[in-house]
């Protein structure tokens, strides 16, 4: 779907967010207006301990060099196939002269990974960047990269069970003109068996910028992940969902305060069993939790 881009918040955003994460990092959603801070909940964490790391059946690494002069903002992402990698999400905007990464997997018996990632042109509304993966678990892996005219993109290597491949984004105009992007519709077009809706109100005083997000269990609903970056005073949005039958959705995301310190939103929407949600936040800083009910949940935190 496409994404409505607004230039007032652009110079402050990039500024903070250059000085968190080096330059290198997204550029944070449009702010809306918070409402009154929600009373908090006691909740429940769920269970944590160290996971066994294996590899899947099939899975694609990408690398997405931006050897242009243009800053590119991610409208769309999506998998026909497979599930996006725990911290293996695409980036929400891409600096120019930056290499972004992410990641998708295989998730079931017998299957591959396919997606796609679109990035709009900061400098022209009407330009765009669409870059497609392939690792089928059966035939061969397949890769393309779709630019306007003027700009080159090429890509290399991909091949394997467990691919990794490189594009890179030639060519372009050298200036830009600097936008930020607005919220994402987050309906679905079917009511999933269970989702969560997280909603996060940020009132810390600090920028929060993602270090991780990732689910062991469900899919992420549409093109509604955890953004990059949320400013002081704005409101984040995403959403996972089941997937399979007599399946729940559980997730995390953590962001890094610019202040220092780290921030994890936690939570669970089992198939059977109550839902819980968690919310740890470094000294000096507190974390209200309220909603999140129901089969189809909505949760909100407020980090103060």
């Amino acid at each position: 779907m496409p994404t409505i881009i607004n230039s007032a918040r652009w110079t402050s955003s990039a500024a903070l967010l250059t000085a968190l994460l080096g330059g290198a990092a997204a550029l944070a959603p449009a702010a809306q207006a918070a409402p009154a801070t929600p009373a908090p909940i006691t909740v429940t964490a769920p269970a944590t301990g160290a996971a066994t790391v294996q590899e899947a059946a099939r899975s694609t690494g990408v690398s997405f060099r931006n050897s242009t002069l243009q800053q590119l903002q991610r409208t769309d992402s999506g998998l026909a196939h497979g599930c996006w990698s725990r911290d293996g999400l695409p980036q929400d905007a891409i600096a120019k002269t930056v290499t972004a990464t992410w990641k998708s997997e295989s998730c079931g018996f017998a299957t591959g990974t396919e997606g796609y990632t679109v990035y709009r042109f900061a400098s022209d509304w009407n330009k765009t960047v669409t870059i497609r993966w392939n690792n089928p678990y059966s035939g061969r892996n397949s890769y393309s990269c779709d630019a306007p005219s003027g700009y080159q993109c090429d890509w290399s290597g991909g091949s394997g069970n467990n691919a990794n491949v490189a594009f890179t984004l030639t060519g372009g105009p050298s200036a830009f003109a600097a936008k930020t992007a607005a919220d994402t519709d987050l309906t679905a077009a079917v009511t999933p068996v269970r989702s969560v809706k997280v909603n996060v109100y940020n009132y810390s005083g600090a920028l929060l910028g993602r270090i991780g997000a990732g689910l062991d269990g469900g899919i992420w609903t549409g093109n509604s992940l955890p953004p990059s970056t949320i400013n002081n005073g704005d409101r984040a949005r995403w959403q996972s969902e089941s997937e399979g039958f007599a399946t729940g959705t559980q997730g995390s995301a953590e962001y890094l305060l610019s202040g220092g310190g780290k921030v994890t939103f936690r939570w669970n929407n089992p198939f059977a069993g109550s839902n819980s949600y968690s919310c740890e936040v470094p000294p000096g800083h507190s974390c209200a939790t309220a909603g999140g009910g129901g089969k189809n949940a909505e949760v909100s935190f407020t980090v103060n």
